[in-house]
């Protein structure tokens, strides 16, 4: 690590991953020094006389459900009153977030958590909202919508990158950072409550209004930076030279608050 370089936890589990190649690309985003820790152990990071240590954090978990193997519903799981506290009171303290791929999914039941981030996806489906739907190794062609953003400097042209996409809820406040060229309707996307229930990549009994194809925003705040990046399902992201970029800008932006 050295003198000047920004310190970062990456908070984990939830959603399986490719650790390795996770932990690669972390390694060599220059200028930030980011350690990891698993949930719920690393609930504990958040803590006042903890968080003060980490200039952000880089949200990559999925806590909130247990999965059964019978494809019976998932048990739901509440965060604990202390984490709820701690969380919003660094959001509050003026902490930068930057939430990456399947943490659009975490903690199902507290919807303040969700207007944090800007979005939801939604593994159930009810009389309130449908699930949201996936579909894995999309070709893309990424086009910048806001190219004075500090999160796009040196991505103006866009990009390619092979990655799953979502069809999903955003909330209409973002401020828009990247777009897909891809369609996100229920022709092209697979339900993920079917997929719950033991019928994957299947869409049949599900629909869902058709996405904006914003895979990148801010989520503004009058005191924290905070961001949220669609891509990083697994290696073939890891590796992009351009999700490389797009993280490592990310995190210095919101790691650089103002004080």
């Amino acid at each position: 690590m050295a003198e000047n370089d920004k310190r970062v936890l990456a908070v984990t589990r939830g959603h399986k991953f490719e650790r390795n190649g996770f932990a690669a690309m972390l390694d060599g985003l220059d200028g930030l020094a980011v350690s990891q820790a698993e949930q719920p152990a690393a609930e504990a990071f958040f803590r006042p006389e903890i968080a003060g240590e980490w200039d952000a954090y880089l949200m990559y978990d999925m806590p909130g459900y247990t999965f059964h193997p019978d494809h019976s519903p998932p048990d739901l799981h509440e965060p604990s009153a202390e984490f709820r506290r701690n969380f919003l009171a660094a959001v509050e303290r003026g902490h930068g977030f930057v939430f990456v791929h399947h943490a659009l999914a975490s903690w199902p039941t507290w919807p303040e958590y969700a207007g944090v981030m800007g979005g939801r996806f939604r593994f159930l489906r009810d009389e309130d909202a449908p699930d949201s739907g996936y579909r894995h190794e999309v070709n893309q062609t990424i086009s910048v919508t806001d190219p004075v953003h500090p999160v796009t400097a040196g991505l103006v042209d866009g990009f390619e990158i092979t990655d799953e996409t979502y069809l999903c809820e955003v909330s209409p406040d973002i401020r828009p950072l990247l777009t897909t060229r891809s369609a996100l309707t229920v022709d092209n996307h697979w339900s993920t409550w079917n997929a719950v229930l033991g019928r994957r990549d299947t869409n049949d009994g599900w629909h869902h209004e058709p996405g904006a194809g914003v895979v990148a925003w801010e989520r503004p705040h009058d005191r924290s930076r905070i961001v949220y990046l669609q891509f990083g399902d697994g290696p073939s992201a890891y590796g992009n030279p351009s999700f490389q970029r797009l993280l490592h800008n990310a995190l210095h932006w919101v790691a650089d608050r103002p004080a």
